[in-house]
Parts: C-alpha cells; structure tokens; sequence
C-alpha cells in the first residue's frame, strides 16, 4: 500500500495591526499527550510563521494509516513570543492576571465572508446585540450579519450608529468571552462567606457537547464562615471543566503544564464530531479534508483572530507650533486652546503598522507639502495610557 502524509488540520493566527494580517507573536506546541498522540497515529506537527499544521500519515485516498479514536483530542499550547502583542492588540491585559484564552472546534464558529468563501473560528461566535447590555469600549457585539466595536459607554444604543459603534465586517474575534481560569491539580476556590462549601466539577459530555458529566463532588463543613476551600484534582485529566462552588459557576481549564509554564492560550481540538462535520478532522466517508477541489489544494483550516486596539490619538504640540491636523472624512483632531498644547481625536483610531495619511499645518511652514503627522510610536515607553475605559496614544511632536 502507497502511503503519504495529508494536512489533518491547520491552525492560523491572524491580527488586524499587521500590515499582512499575520500574526507570529506565539510559538504553539503540542501537550505532552498530545505529543505522544502525534507519535502513536504517525502524525507530525510544524509551526511555519503564522500556522500551525498538523500532517498525518494516509494512504493515496487519504485515509489515515492509523485513526485517530473518537475519545482524542489534540492540545496545543500558545506561548507568547512578543509583548508588544498586548499593546496593539483589543485585551484588557488586567485579565490576564487570573484568566488565559481556549479555543476549540466546539465552537461551531463559521462566518460566511462572501459566497463560497468561508472560515471556521476556534473563538466563540460574536453575541448578537442586547438592548439591555452597557456595552464599553473595546465590546463587540452582532447586528445583522456585521460585527461591530463598542467606542462609547453606551446602553440601547443599536449599531451601526456611528458615535457609539464601529464596524469590524464580518469578522470573528477572540474575546474576554474565551478567557477562563487556568488551575493547577491542587487549588483553592473562593466563595461567599459560609459554614458549608461544596465544590462540584463537571466534564465534557461528548454526547451533546455540554459540560453535564459530574466528575467531582465535594462539601467540606466548618464551624465558622470560611471563605476558601483547597481541593485536591489531581485525579482529573488536563481539561476544560464546569465548576459549581456553592452555586456559582464558573469555567476552568486544569493543568500543571499551562499553569506553571504561564501559558497565554490553549487550543484544544476533538475527535468527536460526526465525520462530514464542518469542523470535524474527516469527511462523510472518512477521509482527510486535503484533496483538490476545482484545481485548487483544500483542507481543514481553522482560525483565531485578534483584533487590533482602538485608542484615542493625542498629539502634543510641546512648542504650540501647529495650528490643524488635517484628517479624512472618519477622523478629526480638536486643540485643546489656540495655539494647543494637544490635538486629540474625534473617535478612537486603529492601531495598525500601514501608516494613516493624516497631516500637519504649521503656523510656520517648513515646506510647500505639510508633513506628516506620525503614527504612534508602539515600542516607546508609556505610549498607551488608560482614563477610565478609554485608552489613549500618546505622540509628541518637536513644532
């Protein structure tokens, strides 16, 4: 039997600061279990600059030489390689304190770009837009079709209205809703004050793809009100897991590796979806999606991405030498007194490497042409700054 090895599937990591939208920030690698996974179905990994590829070994129709069992699942790690990530990315790095990123093929994210040209997200759909919500800057929310960036503190006010929203197209992001708390084997859960504290874990249930299965279940009485309780999971798989502390829930993500290492995310992908399946490894008739359709290579191709920050630009004149900024019809910079110490933007800006064309006039001109007014400088020390919910850049100018 001819054999070959097929892509089962790719991982890309896109970012809209870029100016080729590809993200090599992380460096991704296989759990330990994976690993051994990766070895035992004669399968390999490769990060090559923005993706992950995951090839198998098949036969020339494409049937893996040893499948994967329905309970696998392939873990990768996402190490951050580059900090300037958290500059010019939409995160609220204060999460990051207790909480780290999951993406997964459960979540049956696939946006339709255009007719025929479709991609599968491992983040979780955008939320449609609730009239009950106070969105805040950095929010996104889902109207008809298009995602939208909350630029305004704002409640019951529908996108698309422009002092309040964005548009993002059709765009999926990775958002606050796919960070959960990374916990080691052995970890302490907190609660309300209470003489009594039950803690109950609950996995995967394949079935239905809820996390229903009750793994864990525990309730430790004191004399008087605790507040904590120190659990013992150590019998538990690395995982994702429900966890109920007194009637609070919350999603968890164990494991020693992640917590230890300071992983930034997981991506865990499941063999237990039907073949066929958008986002399953297989076709209807169990073969790897790598083939060739209408002369054109295909294959299993997921993606995360990250949106990149929007922040208030505030240039500042440190010797009041200019009198405008001129700007396209989206932007425009206010002074704050004439001549002005800083020109600060309508609406927040974009952070991104294709510098914007705004430009500078000068009570005294330099030259026939105006010159340019800069893009922020990413790199320098307290460029990005915060008021309240409101980011802002800071760009000094020498006129």
């Amino acid at each position: 039997m001819t054999t070959t090895y097929k892509i089962l599937f790719m991982v890309e990591l896109l970012h809209d600061f870029y100016r080729n939208g590809q993200c090599t920030d992380f460096r991704i690698v296989p759990s330990t279990e994976t690993a051994a996974l990766l070895r035992n179905c004669k399968a390999m990994y490769k990060m090559t600059g923005n993706k992950l590829v995951v090839l198998i070994k098949t036969d020339t129709a494409g049937k893996p030489f040893i499948q994967p069992s329905a309970t696998d699942k392939f873990t990768f790690y996402m190490e951050l390689m580059k900090p300037l990530f958290i500059t010019v990315s939409n995160i609220d790095a204060s999460l990051l304190s207790n909480k780290r990123f999951y993406f997964s093929n459960l979540y049956n994210n696939k946006a339709v770009v255009a007719p025929g040209n479709e991609l599968l997200y491992l983040s979780q759909p955008i939320t449609a837009f609730a009239g009950a919500v106070n969105y805040k800057p950095g929010e996104f929310a889902a109207q008809a079709g298009t995602v939208y960036e909350s630029i305004k503190t704002s409640t019951g006010v529908t996108p698309p209205d422009t002092t309040n929203w964005v548009s993002r197209n059709k765009n999926q992001y990775a958002t606050k809703e796919d960070m959960l708390q990374f916990i080691s084997t052995v970890h302490t859960f907190t609660t309300a004050p209470a003489t009594s504290i039950q803690v109950q874990l609950f996995a995967l249930n394949t079935a239905t793809n809820m996390f229903d299965v009750i793994v864990f279940d525990k309730t430790v009485h004191y004399q008087t009100n605790v507040e904590a309780v120190a659990v013992d999971l150590s019998h538990l798989s690395k995982a994702k897991y429900k966890a109920v502390v007194n009637g609070t829930e919350q999603f968890v993500y164990i494991s020693n590796e992640a917590v230890f290492n300071n992983l930034f995310a997981v991506i865990e992908l499941y063999n237990h979806l039907p073949n066929g399946n958008d986002f399953s490894f297989f076709d209807a008739g169990g073969f790897v999606k790598d083939k060739i359709v209408a002369a054109k290579n295909v294959w299993l191709h997921f993606s995360v991405r990250f949106a990149n920050r929007l922040a208030f630009w505030k240039y500042i004149a440190t010797r009041k030498g200019i009198q405008a900024i001129d700007s396209n019809p989206s932007y425009s910079f206010a002074g704050n007194d004439n001549p002005a110490d800083y020109f600060v933007s309508n609406i927040p800006v974009p952070l991104q490497e294709t510098p914007h064309d705004f430009k500078l006039t000068l009570f005294q001109p330099i030259s026939p042409e105006p010159p340019p007014a800069p893009n922020p400088d990413v790199h320098a020390s307290g460029m990005l700054t915060k008021s309240g919910n409101d980011y802002y850049c800071n760009i000094y100018l020498n006129y």
